[in-house]
């Protein structure tokens, strides 16, 4: 797949990222990317354990899969040729068809940057354009995690319900927000 979707936005400390399209010659730095996130203990990925190198070209061959069909959309953060992040909308099956589940990862140095705030909209766009029918973007934030909540709200993500007990983070159970974002 040839990455056809490119935008740079800049960062508050000044940093160019490249918000672009996943593609196959990305195993290796997607490889790091995320054994960085599970080193760091990223709270929200689905990953707890090192990917090895053929997990990963599972993964990423069925990821371009779901691109290509248009059952995803993802944008990669990248910055001197090193993913730093990345977005996606994944879209449900037959009677929740008009939801995308919206999911994002970046590493430590890149939080707090207006990364997210810049790509969200982006990426909202770019799945209104490729996901033909999709109504609405559904999401998950932990109930602790005030400063994603709030950058959500400013999106124009509302919450629509509370799910208790919903993640185990080092052996305490911990609700989670559910939010949505009505696309127009």
């Amino acid at each position: 797949m040839i990455s056809v979707f490119q935008k740079t936005i800049t960062t508050r400390d000044g940093r160019e990222i490249l918000l672009r399209e996943p593609k196959a010659s990305d195993l290796k730095e997607f490889l790091r990317h995320i054994n960085q996130q599970v080193a760091d203990r990223t709270e929200g990925i689905n990953v707890n354990k090192k990917n090895t190198l053929s997990q990963e070209r599972v993964w990423l061959g069925n990821l371009l899969r779901d691109v290509r069909s248009k059952k995803k959309v993802m944008l990669v953060f990248e910055h001197g040729k090193r993913i730093v992040g990345s977005c996606e909308v994944n879209r449900k099956t037959g009677r929740g068809g008009h939801i995308a589940v919206f999911g994002i990862g970046m590493e430590k140095e890149y939080r707090h940057e207006r990364i997210a705030t810049q790509a969200v909209p982006v990426l909202i766009t770019f799945a209104r354009k490729k996901m033909k029918g999709l109504k609405i973007i559904e999401l998950e934030v932990l109930s602790y995690n005030k400063p994603a909540q709030g950058a959500y709200k400013k999106l124009g993500f509302r919450k629509m319900a509370t799910l208790p007990d919903a993640s185990m983070n080092r052996g305490k159970l911990d609700p989670k927000h559910v939010m949505y974002y009505y696309l127009k």
